[in-house]
Order: structure tokens, then sequence, then C-alpha cells
């Protein structure tokens, strides 16, 4: 459709500053090679020091690619991002 961003679509839940459980949502600039792990990478970069995003370790995070958890990708957090492609990062959430 013309007229829509291009990119990565990024989503975001409970990751950012002042937003809680609220999902923010933003298209990411699309590179030759992105992987999962690097975009996760480029964000805590890029975030405010305050918000969880910044320091919160891979390990704790759940990532998905077009609702599949990077887990089950073949190159897991190495896998490389397409055009168009939709990726989830959540806090993992943990009780019983």
């Amino acid at each position: 459709m013309a007229g829509l961003p291009t990119g990565i679509r990024l989503r975001l839940f409970g990751l950012s500053q002042g937003h809680g459980g609220r999902i923010e949502e933003q298209v990411w600039p699309h590179t030759p090679d992105l992987t999962v792990g690097q975009l996760w990478a480029d964000l805590q970069r890029q975030a405010d020091p305050r918000a969880p995003l910044a320091s919160l370790q891979r390990d704790m995070v759940l990532a998905l690619v077009n609702g599949v958890p990077v887990q089950r990708l073949e190159r897991g957090w190495d896998a490389t991002l397409a055009e168009g492609d939709t990726v989830t990062f959540m806090v993992k959430a943990f009780g019983g």
C-alpha cells in the first residue's frame, strides 16, 4: 500500500520509561543484514537510561519475530530481519 512506512515494525511491551504495561509501537529502519540481536543492542544504546530497556539483559526478554519466539528461529538472536517483519520485545514473566 502506498504511503505506509517501510522498515521493521517494532513492538515494545513494558520496556520504555513511563509506559508501564503498555505497548509502544514504532517503525525501525531496515538495513541489510540487521539481526534480532543487533536490533536489541541498538535499542538499548538509544534508550533512556532510566527505562528498563537500557539495562535489561537479553535472557530476561521474550523476543518474537512475526509471532515466532526467537529461540525457535534457526539462527536465534542472529536471525536476519527482512523488510516488513514485526519484532516484539517484552519482559519475561515468572511466577508460580
